[in-house]
């Protein structure tokens, strides 16, 4: 059966509460609150650092991963959130102060504040919470911090680079206006399910779990769920940015028979002595880069569309990828999960393209070299409101 979380808050919390702002708690002068969210990492984290090396877990990759993400969630019912690429907002005081809006949301957006920056910050507006690394159990799933290992499988000339990330378990200390903190609750609840944090999603980095989960839905239900504004009715966003109506996500779980299946996966061979490592420490196994390259250069046709656009490119002008696949990692029944999502581009050619390449079970068997159950649910999300 499903959990409470799971009827009350994954599947009705972007479109119902992701708007929510705090800024009414801080009216009413309440008492800064803190929470603390335990996290086990599933697949390596990276937050990038000084000479491109993750030393530690920095702070800032998680804000940036979290704040993009935030801004995909609010354009997915229609709502304003800022293209940061062109400039973030600013607070008018003015404005604020002569708007006749009720709704406290609405006073901020006539003062010039999206949807996102009023949660976040902006120029001349303080992000509404605090977040801060503590208890660092992390460390680097090989050394040296500089070596990337290069996954090529048959064929590519270049492959994918993989870099250092830390695995392990580390606290996020949240604190801030209680809504704020209670919404931020409730979003990385979401990530958990859906998402990851830090950088590199595309290469299968950032993928989590909370261990205290209790803790973190006995927060939300601190919130007024209650209040929507907004539903996945209202005008969809069209501005070519990232919108949650537009993502489609997939998870793959298998049983190996083998121990050494992750040896077949195209590309792992010639790299087995730096990939063995993690595979025996922390039970992960780097299936990003084969999945794509079969989908991009074995299942991929030019009239669907350029696939630069889908899958990424450095030159001439770098474009990032849409595709974010997981590292294939173990749970504690012995099941293997890769998990992941897509962008779907706005062109339905393209998106129908990708959405049926990544729905082939034959794809998955044929690169992981195990039969699985594969889900696509998209679809179930774009019902309940995303």
């Amino acid at each position: 059966m499903d959990s409470w979380l799971d009827n009350e808050i994954i599947t009705r919390f972007p479109a119902s509460c992701i708007l929510q702002v705090s800024t009414f708690c801080r009216r009413l002068n309440y008492a800064e609150t803190k929470m603390k969210i335990k996290i086990n990492l599933l697949t390596p984290l990276w937050t990038g650092g000084v000479d491109r090396q993750t030393d530690r877990i920095r702070e800032t990759g998680i804000l940036g991963s979290l704040r993009w993400w935030y801004e995909a969630v609010v354009r997915g019912p229609g709502k304003k959130a800022c293209d940061p690429g062109k400039g973030k907002c600013s607070f008018d005081a003015r404005a604020y102060n002569q708007s006749k809006a009720e709704d406290e949301r609405q006073r901020l957006r006539d003062a010039g504040l999206c949807d996102v920056c009023q949660i976040f910050g902006a120029t001349g507006w303080k992000r509404r919470f605090r977040l801060e690394i503590i208890e660092d159990n992390t460390r680097p799933i090989w050394t040296p911090l500089d070596k990337m290992i290069n996954i090529r499988p048959y064929g590519r000339t270049r492959g994918w680079y993989l870099p250092p990330g830390r695995m392990g378990t580390f606290s996020l200390n949240i604190s801030g206006d209680p809504g704020a903190v209670s919404l931020m609750a409730a979003f990385m609840l979401f990530l958990e399910k859906h998402g990851s944090i830090g950088a590199k999603p595309q290469l299968g980095y950032g993928f989590f779990q909370i261990l205290n989960k209790e803790d973190i839905q006995n927060e939300i239900r601190k919130s007024r769920w209650e209040e929507i504004s907004g539903s996945s009715a209202e005008k969809h966003n069209i501005s070519g940015l990232p919108d949650l109506q537009n993502f489609l996500f997939f998870s793959y779980s298998f049983c190996p028979a083998i121990p050494g299946w992750w040896t077949r996966v195209p590309g792992i061979s010639r790299v087995a002595s730096y990939v063995q490592k993690p595979v025996s420490i922390y039970k992960i196994v780097p299936v990003a880069p084969a999945l794509k390259n079969e989908w991009r250069f074995n299942q991929w046709q030019k009239k669907w569309g350029d696939d630069r656009d889908i899958f990424g490119a450095i030159r001439p002008d770098r474009k990032r990828s849409r595709i974010a696949i997981s590292w294939a990692y173990r749970l504690e029944s012995g099941e293997w999960k890769i998990k992941g999502w897509a962008w779907l581009p706005s062109q339905h050619k393209s998106a129908n393209a990708l959405r049926e390449i990544v729905a082939q079970e034959n794809i998955w068997k044929k690169i992981i070299g195990v039969r699985g159950d594969l889900k696509i649910y998209s679809e179930r999300i774009l019902k309940t409101g995303f």
